[in-house]
């Protein structure tokens, strides 16, 4: 049985570093999707952004993760961000969601823990794709710690250290398993 192990939390806390040293060392990691949403969007001039069109952007995320969730051929595998996350930004932003995606959130089981990155103001920065303010930051935090749990996950709360210290501290959880 794969285990399919989330890295999740605030913008810019140091997720897709993480997932890209992950990769580095050998795992197979499934890359950040909203980004290249957000990007494509821009290019085209298109709308379905999460600060234009949260609804329609989500919908777009969710079929993607469903993809990446089903695309498995390893015991162990790395995610950058996975369907809750879905959730808790529309629940960050207090819009409605729909009951089929939270019986998909259900269905689609990762990993029993996940590993969250805190915001860190020190790392943090905007760009193109990127566009929260490290206030919305913390606030997409808090909201990803609670949705996750809610969805009874354990949450690890990663330390705000180097990339190689940050990936001994997944390996040395998973061991624990």
């Amino acid at each position: 049985m794969t285990k399919r192990i989330l890295i999740s939390g605030a913008p810019g806390s140091g997720k897709t570093s993480i997932i890209n040293e992950l990769s580095n060392i050998g795992y197979r990691c499934h890359k950040e999707i909203s980004r290249e949403i957000i990007a494509h969007q821009i290019a085209v001039r298109g709308k379905i952004t999460p600060w234009e069109d949260l609804q329609g952007f989500s919908k777009i995320v969710l079929e993607k993760r469903i993809a990446q969730f089903n695309d498995t051929i390893n015991d162990i595998e790395f995610y950058d961000r996975g369907i809750i996350d879905i959730i808790a930004y529309m629940r960050k932003d207090d819009l409605k969601i729909k009951p089929d995606w939270i019986r998909i959130a259900k269905e689609y089981r990762y990993f029993n823990k996940v590993f969250i990155t805190p915001p860190w103001k020190e790392i943090y920065h905007n760009d193109d794709q990127r566009m929260e303010d490290f206030n919305t930051s913390i606030r997409v935090h808090e909201f990803m710690v609670s949705t996750y749990k809610s969805f009874g996950y354990e949450v690890l709360l990663m330390p705000k250290v180097n990339i190689s210290k940050r990936i001994n501290f997944i390996q040395r959880e998973l061991e624990r398993e």
